[in-house]
């Protein structure tokens, strides 16, 4: 019998598909390299005060916030800009997000924002997490009415103009802020936890405000690689299935400096290991290829190796 091959893969697809894991709620990505900021909403609380700012998108693969100095620091604050995802609620949070490039001649707090409600001038709740690459400092705020209280800082022992992963995590009035350099995504430099249970649950995102040492100034910062779950992934979730000329591009959830391994099944009940040696991109997300399989239907699983 011939099995044409459109069904081959659609039957290939949905096997994987089933058994690729499960993860507990929604989760958010953004690599960014689609050159556009669909599924953002943006944060200009100085708009309305004639305050110029905006997005952009760096070699179409990343996502620049800039906006121009505040004229009127007294009373509205210094420079900020934000951009949030409202697609998703989150009680639990696991969040991280790439810093690759910022303005080295200004005195910025850079970083990400969750448990976000009622975002807007003088009316956003949260928490917020900054790197200040030019102090070498890190701070971890609870925001009431968008002013920010600082529940504890630290020092960062990093060079300012290298690239670093910040990563953001809350489980009920836990929360932690970690730093690490893109080059070493297994040991943070600098880490900050603290207790706090002001607020529940809210939206995530990005942002960057001018530093209250030196209010009257712009800022300028660009983003890569933003990602958000209820929980750390685990690795075992397929993302997306893909065909590429005749390989079957599977793209699953990861932990950067693990390794997987993928294993594949005829009838869910005897498993045979294809690969055992599949390393984890530094990013959230692993590609993988393989062949097309010959046979009508095949379940395949990716599992952490210990």
């Amino acid at each position: 019998m011939i099995i044409h091959p459109h069904l081959t893969t659609m039957l290939a697809l949905l096997s994987v598909l089933l058994t690729g894991g499960a993860r507990k709620a929604a989760a958010q990505g953004d690599d960014f390299n689609d050159g556009d900021a669909v599924g953002w909403t943006e944060l200009t609380p100085l708009a309305a005060l004639g305050v110029v700012g905006g997005t952009s998108f760096p070699n179409g693969n990343s996502y620049r916030l800039q906006s121009a100095a505040s004229t009127n620091e007294e009373d509205f604050g210094p420079a900020r800009i934000g951009s949030i995802r409202e697609d998703v609620t989150y009680t639990d949070f696991y969040q991280f997000v790439d810093l690759v490039d910022h303005d080295q001649a200004l005195d910025q707090n850079i970083g990400m924002l969750a448990r976000i409600t009622n975002a807007g001038l003088g009316t956003t709740d949260g928490y917020g997490v900054t790197y200040n690459p030019s102090e070498q400092k890190m701070y971890l705020t609870v925001i009431t009415g968008e002013e920010g209280i600082n529940l504890l800082d630290g020092d960062v022992f990093i060079s300012a103009g290298d690239p670093v992963r910040l990563v953001f995590r809350g489980e009920g009035a836990v929360l932690k802020f970690e730093i690490y350099s893109l080059e070493d995504l297994a040991t943070p430099v600098a880490s900050l936890e603290v207790s706090d249970s002001t607020w529940a649950s809210g939206t995530s995102g990005v942002f960057v405000t001018a530093d209250e040492s030196d209010p009257a100034i712009p800022v300028d910062c660009t983003f890569d690689n933003y990602f958000a779950a209820a929980e750390e992934p685990s690795g075992s979730g397929v993302t997306s299935i893909s065909i590429e000329s005749d390989d079957l591009v599977f793209e699953f959830l990861s932990h950067p400096n693990q390794i997987y391994s993928l294993w594949e099944s005829d009838d869910l009940s005897a498993w045979n290991e294809v690969e055992d040696s599949i390393p984890a991109a530094l990013d959230s997300t692993t590609r993988f290829s393989l062949s097309m399989p010959a046979v009508l239907r095949r379940y395949y699983q990716f599992r952490g190796v210990d």
